[in-house]
């Protein structure tokens, strides 16, 4: 009889005292991936274009040549920054002395680009062509 009033008690006890925390478990940190940087390479098609640098960082060189006469480039000297307005997309405004406004919008799908302008860009490729076109990027 007292071992069954010990085993009562304890029982009692055990049931009125707040559970054990379980053992935190070891967190595992892994570095998150690396920021993979699309925008880089040459691409070709309408237009020829090359884009360098980081995002945030990114510079543009535009050239605009076919058989009918058609010249026209911008920042052949090194690239024009661009502006990073998405993950697909940059923009280029540019502003000759003569105080127009040019810009320049490219849209990435994949490794083609869309390359659209307004405003007035005839000082960098003349009035026979224009910066609107697409290029594809070359492997």
């Amino acid at each position: 009889m007292r071992i069954a009033a010990v085993l009562f008690a304890l029982l009692a006890l055990s049931a009125c005292s707040e559970p054990a925390e379980p053992e935190p478990q070891p967190v595992s940190v892994a570095a998150p991936p690396p920021v993979i940087d699309l925008w880089p390479g040459k691409y070709e098609g309408d237009l020829m274009v090359r884009i360098n640098g980081t995002p945030g960082a990114h510079k543009v060189t535009l050239v605009a040549a076919q058989a009918d006469g058609c010249t026209g480039d911008i920042g052949l000297a090194g690239g024009e920054p661009a502006k990073d307005v998405s993950p697909t997309e940059l923009s280029l405004t540019l502003k000759p002395a003569d105080t127009t406004t040019c810009s320049i919008r490219i849209v990435k799908t994949g490794d083609k680009l869309t390359v659209s302008e307004q405003g007035v860009c005839t000082t960098y490729h003349g009035l026979s062509c224009t910066f609107d076109g697409t290029a594809v990027r070359m492997k």
